[in-house]
């Protein structure tokens, strides 16, 4: 189930000791865009069905040997719907069983997601929180000689990830690009338009297993059965907006580096990440059709973290999202403005 966390807080206010709760939302901005390039329609009550799918996947690879393992979850579709109004965005979706693949030969993986993001007038801030519990071995014949595409693949029940944090965006053309028009869609771009951009992100990430995630051919520090690691990482990259009548295209890259703190657990016993600058890349990009009434599309934010631990070892981590939507903007109803104001 994936639930925006603007929605986690608005059911918490409701309920906790079933007494009135403010909740202190960021000031709503009137917009100064430049309206030669950009159309507002925040006033609007945007309306969406929307269908996820996430792929979740880490790795150990010893950089000398070459040796390595990647392990995958089992992945799913969602079904769902969500809404876009001033300063709240919600989607609620559902991870249907059917939706994932075969469990006899991938496994069964259980998935919880909990994303929200506020998009200011100028910059742009996402947190979230992912769980996994469940993996297959995407690379078995790496491992394996004997293993054939017809055999399950080899599956660990017993692994389970947590990764949380939050990326910090800055377009720096922010008049004339924003890609909240591209990813929330509460305004439209009118002309092609582009933006130099810093991320700064902090990331955590949490790996458990009951024993070693690789096998005793590898070195003992790559037996790694816990790990508990943060990635302070700053990133800069380009992003570009083409805009063709009501049709939009649109694509960023942002290039980075993380700096590590924590702890890894593996037969050789207690080890830090080694404090050295690591690669870090993300993606972001989405094509749709918007005008005022209706808008759909889809898109993809990919989020690849590499880390280098001690004898030569790399642990990689890859987060990916890709969405299709389909929405509906309607004047909003006087209710929805009375219990904003009760907020």
């Amino acid at each position: 189930m994936r639930l925006s966390l603007f929605g986690f807080l608005l059911i918490t206010s409701l309920v906790v000791r079933g007494q009135p709760h403010k909740i202190s939302f960021p000031e709503i901005e009137s917009y100064e865009y430049d309206t030669n390039y950009i159309e507002s329609f925040n006033s609007k009550l945007a309306l969406r069905f929307v269908i996820p799918k996430r792929v979740e996947q880490f790795s150990i690879r010893d950089a000398k040997t070459g040796q390595k393992y990647v392990y995958k979850a089992n992945e799913h579709y969602g079904i769902g719907v969500g809404f876009t109004y001033k300063f709240l965005a919600v989607d609620m979706t559902l991870n249907p069983a059917f939706t994932q693949k075969d469990n006899e030969k991938f496994g069964a993986t259980k998935e919880f997601n909990l994303k929200g993001s506020v998009y200011l007038r100028r910059n742009l801030i996402d947190a979230y929180l992912r769980y996994y519990k469940g993996y297959y071995v995407a690379n078995p014949t790496d491992n394996d000689p004997n293993w054939q595409p017809n055999m399950p693949y080899p599956q660990r029940q017993d692994i389970q990830t947590i990764g949380w944090g939050f990326n910090y965006t800055i377009p720096f053309n922010w008049d004339r690009y924003t890609p909240k028009v591209t990813f929330v869609l509460d305004g439209k771009l009118k002309k092609s338009a582009g933006s130099f951009m810093a991320i700064s992100s902090l990331y955590f990430y949490h790996l458990k297993a009951d024993s070693s995630i690789v096998d005793n051919t590898f070195k003992p520090e790559a037996q790694i059965n816990e790990a508990d690691i943060a990635l302070l990482g700053q990133l800069f990259g380009y992003s570009y907006t083409l805009v063709y009548k009501d049709f939009y295209a649109s694509a960023g890259l942002y290039p980075g580096v993380t700096f590590p703190v924590g702890t890894v657990r593996s037969e050789d016993g207690k080890e830090n990440p080694r404090f050295t600058a690591n690669f870090k890349l993300m993606i972001r990009a989405g094509i749709g059709y918007n005008i005022e009434k209706w808008y759909a599309g889809a898109y993809l934010i990919l989020d690849n973290n590499q880390t280098a631990l001690p004898a030569d070892l790399i642990l990689g981590n890859t987060l990916a999202e890709f969405r299709v939507f389909l929405g509906y903007r309607i004047a909003a109803p006087k209710v929805v403005d009375k219990v904003l104001d009760k907020l």
